[in-house]
């Protein structure tokens, strides 16, 4: 007589649901663990030919500022101490750099030796690399340096005391000077240079150039350039492109060049020579 229980197909039946539901579980695909995002890269502060440079890192989009004041060490002594402040990290490889604030790393603090020969030498030098930077010289520093933008569309601000070159890109750059009175350098790309002390060049491309208060020289180069001499007796040179030159207040010598350009004299007492092409000349 066959003892009495749960048939005989249904005693498989939970071992085959268990089997199935441990083989689900056990497809179940695992979540990866996110990722550690790699650090930002840092800029550097070191000896380079001589020189301080700060040196931007690949793929910065710097954010710059450098202010420098002037500390008398004795009578005969003095430093430049510059403040560099930028958005990311700055790692010091030249000793007379430290940290203000220890925490905070993106402000850097360098004692500088001002030297005998300190009025035909830089004291310190820029590098941004690639990137869409912005780099501001503080207005009332005398500390003579070159600021070099590098590749991308950047913003250079400086004064009379500092060389800027925009170099690759459509870069903006306000004022220059430098040593002996280079100014700035638009370099490759459609640039707009202002407030140009002692000389400004535009460079390759189509660019717009105006003078400051004093007596400037403006050169577009190649390109159909715009120049405009504003204050003081300026010289301005079209060079090659069809170029519009616009002298403005002051004694002013305006020179197209090759091309077919329009050149203004303004007020003053001018001298305007087209060069070769179609040229028009208008006094006033």
């Amino acid at each position: 007589m066959p003892t009495r229980g749960l048939p005989r197909h249904r005693a498989v039946t939970a071992p085959a649901v268990a089997v199935g539901a441990a083989l689900a579980l056990a497809c179940v695909p695992l979540t990866a663990s996110p990722a550690l995002a790699a650090p930002a890269p840092a800029a550097s502060l070191v000896h380079d030919r001589g020189e301080l440079w700060f040196k931007a890192a690949p793929g910065q989009a710097n954010r710059l500022t450098v202010s420098a004041k002037i500390v008398e060490r004795t009578e005969w002594e003095a430093d430049y101490v510059l403040t560099f402040n930028d958005r990311y990290a700055i790692t010091l490889a030249a000793k007379e750099c430290t940290y203000p604030q220890p925490a905070d790393r993106t402000v850097a603090e360098c004692a500088v030796p001002i030297p005998m020969n300190s009025d035909d030498t830089d004291i310190y030098d820029v590098g941004l690399g690639d990137g869409n930077d912005t780099v501001t010289i503080a207005a009332a520093d005398s500390a003579y340096a070159t600021i070099h933008g590098g590749a991308g569309d950047d913003v250079l601000l400086g004064n009379r005391s500092v060389v800027l070159q925009g170099e690759d890109g459509d870069d903006r750059i306000d004022g220059g000077g430098g040593v002996w009175g280079l100014g700035s350098f638009g370099g490759r790309g459609d640039d707009v240079l202002g407030d140009c002390s002692y000389a400004c060049h535009g460079g390759a491309d189509d660019d717009t150039l105006t003078g400051g208060a004093e007596s400037d020289g403006l050169y577009g180069d190649s390109g159909d350039d715009v120049l405009r001499g504003r204050a003081g007796a300026d010289a301005l040179h079209g060079g090659k492109g069809d170029d519009r030159l616009y002298g403005e207040d002051g004694d002013d010598r305006l020179y197209g060049n090759s091309g077919d350009d329009v050149l203004y004299g303004g007020s003053g007492r001018d001298t305007l020579s087209g060069g070769p092409g179609r040229d028009r000349l208008h006094q006033n």
